[in-house]
């Protein structure tokens, strides 16, 4: 028993240093999306505009169509109170050009 004991705890304490990522996207029109990326960690300048435009352009092959960049934007250190690593891209998903 005591050995799950330690076990449990060693689970525990990991997984509350564990990296909390959220997505969400929404549509904003017919082949409009703004997709917005939170990260408890700062993973470092522009990574989270990285991991968010590949995510976006991940959506539009999914749907056959090419990526059209509207806007980005990513939040800046120092992240204190409720300021925390965010990235959002607003896009378009629009027909490939043959």
């Amino acid at each position: 028993m005591k050995h799950f004991f330690i076990l449990l705890m060693s689970i525990i304490t990991l997984s509350a240093c564990s990296t909390m990522q959220e997505v969400q996207i929404i549509q904003t029109g017919a082949n409009s999306y703004e997709m917005t990326k939170t990260d408890n960690n700062y993973p470092g300048a522009g990574i989270l505009q990285k991991e968010i435009t590949r995510e976006a352009m991940g959506l539009c092959r999914s749907l056959k169509k090419r990526l059209h960049t509207i806007s980005i934007h990513e939040t800046k250190p120092p992240f204190a109170g409720s300021k925390v690593p965010l990235a959002e891209i607003k896009f378009e998903c629009l027909d490939r050009k043959h």
